[in-house]
């Protein structure tokens, strides 16, 4: 189990910085917000055109929530949609510009998802709108929920869900295979069903990614359109997430061997033509009439310069648009504080401390000097001894994110370093656990918030929570070591022996 102190110094941000400059920078195109119930997308792009597209996602969310029996109420996502590849490799960075031309992720801030319109990159080209039906079946899948699925199936499925058209109003068609998917299929084949099965995203190595996809296109269209085991897969989803074979799962929850899922699985690969589907859209449904808004200079650097400080994709491009903001006159205070949360966050302190002191008095009752001034605070005093810590300054920080709950309360983030500052404060367990918890509802899926509460969880002996919250952390902590652990503690808190 990863100790309290890494816990503290990490916090829930992994940042790589890029060694990569685009020729043309962030700030130097002219930037639009394209607004709807459900979705904000910040583009670089035609904005007619996001619109189009926006309109497209609310109609596929309203089908997708049917199919995949998903929370009505969640969130809107944040989508940045960049105009071409110079763009998105200026968020990213060129190695994962390279790699993919769309993606979603999670953090305690929010989630949010990326997508290059013009789909052009050194290996694919793919429609826009099938990236961001693709990153959005994730987001409705993963969000608020510690739900795992296997590789095959969760990118599988996506693509599946990816090609959905809309024909004639009030109607949608699924089932067209992706044009990638099919290209992989002819040049390279199949991938053998068992290793379909047991690929994960740390056994797949580069070449065989699209091989997954591919694959996983190919049985998830056997599932949902011919096997009539729909129903049945829950069951392997929640044996999987227990622990199961993936194999053997499979096969008990199907009532099938792996010889007839797979002689399914290379019929559906071999057939001339594959099924479709279509279905109604929800009769409550209203189309939606986005809204667009050009951003001034300003608000652009500001919201391009915080997404990247909160993902940590290309921190270069954060120094770039601090750079051009100062060369034309639009700095602000609030760069600032962001540049200040990114150094803090790779570990450089007095750099933090020196821009947040350059903030002015009138400016720090603001969310964004708050935030990034507590989490200094907080950093600071996990790495002094414990009879070293400043408690005056704890004391603010807990104060200073005890406001922030209460000004956002779905930041995750703000509970978590809540919890840090009162546990450091030698509050009770209770009481801080309370916050921690109320962080892990937000953002279960945030390694670090998920690893302390689990270690609290053990030293209560609370068994049924923390299996609850310990046994997703096997699917995302590559080391044996620390997931040989949580088997042991399983183990123990059900009053078994400890396994080797």
């Amino acid at each position: 189990m990863v100790s309290r102190s890494v816990v503290l110094l990490v916090l829930c941000f992994g940042f790589i910085a890029s060694a990569y400059a685009a020729p043309r920078g962030l700030g130097e195109v002219t930037w639009y917000e394209v607004d709807s119930d459900n979705f904000r997308v910040i583009t670089d792009g035609d904005p007619n055109a996001v619109k189009s597209l926006v309109a497209d996602l609310e109609r596929y969310r309203a089908v997708a929530l049917e199919l995949l029996d998903a929370d009505p109420k969640s969130e809107r996502l944040t989508i940045y949609a960049a105009a071409d590849r110079d763009t998105y490799a200026n968020l990213v960075g060129v190695e994962l510009a390279d790699m993919t031309n769309g993606l979603f992720d999670t953090s305690a801030e929010g989630n949010y998802a990326l997508v290059n319109l013009d789909g052009r990159s050194v290996e694919r080209q793919l429609k826009a709108r099938e990236f961001l039906f693709h990153e959005y079946t994730h987001f409705l899948s993963y969000n608020g929920n510690t739900t795992h699925y296997p590789y095959w199936y969760s990118e599988g499925f996506a693509e599946f869900m990816a090609t959905m058209s809309f024909p004639e109003k009030g109607t949608y068609e699924i089932g067209s295979i992706p044009s990638e998917r099919a290209m992989t299929l002819m040049y390279t084949g199949l991938m053998p069903l068992e290793d379909l099965l047991r690929a994960t995203v740390y056994n797949t190595d580069a070449d065989e990614k699209a091989d997954v996809y591919a694959g996983g296109w190919i049985l998830s269209h056997w599932l949902m359109m011919k096997s009539g085991k729909q129903d049945n897969f829950d069951n392997f989803v929640k044996a999987y997430n227990d622990g199961a074979d993936p194999v053997l799962a499979l096969e008990e929850a199907l009532g099938m061997s792996v010889k007839e899922i797979e002689k399914a699985y290379v019929a559906t690969y071999k057939a001339d033509s594959f099924e479709h589907f279509s279905g109604a859209i929800p009769a409550d449904f209203k189309e939606a009439s986005p809204r667009v808004k050009r951003l001034s200079k300003r608000e652009s650097v500001s919201i391009l310069a915080g997404f990247i400080a909160q993902s940590g994709y290309n921190l270069l491009a954060l120094d770039e648009l601090i750079e051009y903001a100062y060369s034309t006159g639009i700095y602000s205070t609030e760069l600032a504080a962001i540049k200040a949360s990114a150094d803090l966050r790779l570990g450089n302190f007095p750099q933090a401390s020196h821009l947040l002191a350059s903030v002015p008095t009138k400016d720090r009752g603001q969310l964004w000097y708050l935030s990034a001034h507590a989490w200094l605070t907080v950093n600071q005093q996990a790495v002094a001894p414990g009879s070293k810590r400043d408690l005056r300054s704890l004391k603010m920080a807990r104060e200073e994110f005890d406001f922030l709950v209460k000004e956002e309360p779905k930041n995750a983030s703000h509970w978590f370093g809540l919890a840090m500052a009162m546990e450091m404060l030698d509050y009770p367990r209770e009481e801080y656990l309370e916050k921690l918890e109320q962080a892990y509802k937000r953002a279960p899926r945030e390694l670090h918030i998920a690893q302390w509460l689990a270690e609290e969880l053990y030293q209560k002996k609370d068994a049924e929570y923390f299996a609850r919250v310990a046994k997703p952390l096997m699917f995302e902590l590559p080391d044996e070591e620390q997931n040989k652990e949580i088997k042991m503690r399983l183990a123990e808190l059900k009053g078994k022996p400890k396994s080797s």
